[in-house]
């Protein structure tokens, strides 16, 4: 039996709640950003229908090493998205919801504009830096719908740096199965995409000698900082069984 107004809740991922909660013993401090995190996930869960229903159809005419997503036009439930950013912005100590419009925050968040949320925090009294995680935590049930539901439209090959869907920087370099074929993936809408080893994501270094890595501790190998000499770039890698998913930017439990 449903009580009037229920609302139906899918069931949690396990593992994503372990890692959350270890994340939240081993680094306390990140309490704010962690709670940022979970929301959206769970956001992405319960409100899939919403956030699917939004995804757009891409631009026939986009220029060729630009993210699917490019020139776009994103339709969306307004009333569902003001809730849902003005709920995060609820629990985020330092900004002030009433001063911040929840739909020009989604949108430039979305389309990584970081001078726009800076001025929106200038405005508002926020700290910028928090208002652009924010942004970035509230773009995440949309883009990683439009991951989703867009697919089939990347691009067979994609070798730049930037998500070929949204458009972001990686976060994280997978070294994926026996050949350890160096994948990026985008902690936005959590797409992956392969990439020649001996590259630098940021500026396309090739050359050898200038490009490196860092290793936490001798005969460590499944965790390593990829660094490049010629743009200071560097972004982490992860050996991994298999591809990660979308929300695996959480710290392992343990």
């Amino acid at each position: 039996m449903l009580w009037p107004n229920a609302r139906i809740r899918h069931a949690r991922n396990v593992e994503v709640q372990e890692r959350v909660a270890a994340a939240r013993r081993e680094t306390p401090e990140s309490e704010v950003w962690l709670g940022l995190l979970e929301a959206a996930l769970d956001e992405g869960e319960d409100g899939a229908t919403t956030w699917e229903a939004a995804v757009p159809t891409p631009v026939a005419d986009r220029p060729v090493k630009a993210p699917v997503l490019s020139r776009t036009q994103v339709t969306l439930d307004g009333r569902a998205a003001r809730g849902w950013v003005r709920r995060l912005l609820k629990v985020t100590p330092t900004v002030n919801p009433r001063r911040i419009d929840e739909l020009a925050l989604l949108e430039a968040a979305v389309c990584y504009d970081d001078a726009r949320i800076d001025a929106m925090a200038a405005t508002a009294g926020a700290e910028p830096h928090a208002l652009r995680v924010l942004g970035q935590m509230a773009a995440l049930p949309l883009l990683q719908a439009c991951a989703r539901r867009l697919a089939s439209e990347l691009p067979a090959t994609w070798w730049e740096g930037y998500c070929p869907l949204c458009g972001a920087w990686p976060v994280v370099a997978e070294y994926a199965g026996l050949e350890r074929q160096r994948r990026l993936r985008c902690g936005r809408c959590g797409t992956g995409w392969a990439i020649p080893l001996l590259r630098c994501v940021f500026c396309d270094e090739t050359e050898h000698d200038k490009l490196g890595y860092l290793t936490p501790e001798a005969g460590e190998q499944t965790r390593k900082i990829e660094v490049c000499h010629t743009c200071k770039g560097y972004v982490k890698g992860v050996t991994t069984v298999r591809a990660l998913a979308p929300w695996a930017i959480l710290p392992p439990p343990g």
